[in-house]
């Protein structure tokens, strides 16, 4: 145990706010324990035992470094560690109020009203009201806060959506799905320098009017200059996929030129490079009976 933690485990006991806990048996359901051992610090609500006498606790907090570890996790005390709980909870507790309205005062609270549930419920859950007013007092509300941030993913900690990496792995799960003689129609974007990556896009076998459509709604969304057909097949180098260029929508149909395709295949090779892309001219991959 660190001198930092030792001497906020006696405040806490000098407090009343924790005490040590040495039969598990008076442990129930909503109690606020903490473990402490020379190198574990983590606190979070009992829940119950699981088949094996193991603690389950949700809203897991590592202690030492204020942060959300996890949703639910199970703790089986060694024998150098020390369990404690909270005195209190916020149950029938005449100083709930007053550390609710820590929360309320906190700015993220104000500006995500529709957090308001779920921040109450990790606040209730994670500390009894004597320790989110200690906190206060001694200017560590940090503890508290930058856990809440993390699992909401708010504030300090929003989680930033790679659109371009989703929309990526989206048209791979696409080719990966592929049997030999199948097919999806595509759209794209072929940028007419290599210093911008292109944009493949498919739900499937819909035509490239309905695929657009489609596209306008995603978060990734792209204005395409190509469209077309992938087709696999499976010769003496394995799966190999056939590509042309093309749609009647956005394209010149049968009319397509080779070199269009050749594009296309090059482009798709940069962006998925352990697949093998053959390119046809006009509507080859798939067929001229398409309308689209």
């Amino acid at each position: 145990m660190t001198i930092e933690t030792k001497n906020d485990i006696i405040e806490l006991l000098d407090n009343n706010i924790i005490e040590v806990l040495n039969d598990n048996n008076r442990l129930s359901s909503g109690k606020v324990i903490r473990r402490v051992s020379s190198t574990k610090n983590q606190q979070g609500q009992f829940a119950g035992f699981d088949n094996d006498g193991g603690l389950i606790l949700i809203n897991v907090i590592d202690m030492s470094s204020s942060d959300f570890t996890a949703e639910a996790g199970i703790i089986r005390p060694a024998k150098d560690d020390t369990l404690y709980c909270c005195t209190t909870s916020f149950s029938k507790n005449k100083k709930s109020a007053e550390a609710m309205e820590v929360l309320a005062a906190w700015p993220l609270y104000k500006k995500n009203p529709e957090l308001h549930l779920p921040m109450e419920t990790f606040f209730r859950s994670s500390f009894s009201p004597e320790y989110i007013l200690y906190l206060k007092k001694n200017d560590m509300l940090d503890t508290v806060f930058i856990p809440l941030q993390q699992k909401l993913k708010i504030g300090r900690y929003v989680e930033v959506i790679n659109w371009d990496n989703i929309r990526k792995e989206k048209f791979h799960e696409h080719l990966k799905a592929l049997k030999p003689g199948e097919h999806i129609t595509y759209i794209a974007l072929i940028p007419q320098t290599t210093s911008y990556a292109p944009k493949f896009y498919s739900i499937g076998t819909k035509p490239h009017e309905v695929t657009h459509y489609s596209l306008r709604s995603e978060g990734f969304n792209f204005k395409p200059t190509h469209g077309g057909h992938i087709k696999a097949d499976k010769n003496e180098k394995g799966i190999v996929y056939y590509v042309d260029a093309g749609s009647n929508f956005i394209g010149k149909g049968i009319k397509t030129k080779l070199e269009t395709a050749e594009s296309i295949s090059k482009a798709l090779k940069r962006e998925y490079k352990d697949y093998i892309f053959i390119p046809l001219e006009g509507r080859g991959a798939f067929g001229t009976e398409q309308s689209y």
